[in-house]
């Protein structure tokens, strides 16, 4: 929530310096989207929990509660592995980016441009661990009957 309010704040301000001053700074518009960033790869984790990820709702919607689950587990392992996939890959990048302590290539830019890049890592591990916890949830429902009620 801080992020979304602080993206609102820097674009809301960068847009009024723009519009009555014709002047802006590259750091404030970098601002922008380090947080958006962060937004972004914190919200997958939140939105998937909550349900809010996208679905066909065709096929979803009209099914019963066993192949429901049955869907939710298929998406939940095929979001697993890809947000591992993910993690695996970026890591090196990441590594990369925090030894030379990268910031931006603009004069006046932000100086910690490998903390936003490290932002990666964190949000996939986060959305990997919500998967997981629905692989095991969906797993539930399939085994337990009493669990298709939930």
């Amino acid at each position: 929530m801080a992020c979304v309010l602080g993206v609102i704040f820097v674009v809301a301000s960068n847009v009024l310096v723009r519009y009555f001053f014709g002047t802006g700074t590259v750091w404030t518009q970098e601002l922008e989207w380090h947080l958006l960033a962060g937004v972004a790869t914190l919200g997958m984790a939140y939105t998937y929990q909550q349900g809010q990820h996208v679905r066909v709702d065709m096929i979803y919607k009209p099914a019963g509660p066993k192949t429901k689950a049955a869907i939710d587990l298929a998406a939940a392992i095929a979001t697993f592995v890809i947000a591992i996939l993910i993690c695996y890959y970026a890591v090196p990048y990441i590594l990369q980016s925090w030894s030379g302590r990268e910031g931006s290539a603009d004069p006046g830019g932000l100086p910690m441009r490998y903390a936003l890049k490290a932002m990666i890592l964190v949000g996939f591990i986060s959305l990997a661990l919500q998967a997981f916890a629905e692989i095991v949830r969906k797993t539930d429902i399939l085994i337990n009957r009493e669990g298709a009620a939930g």
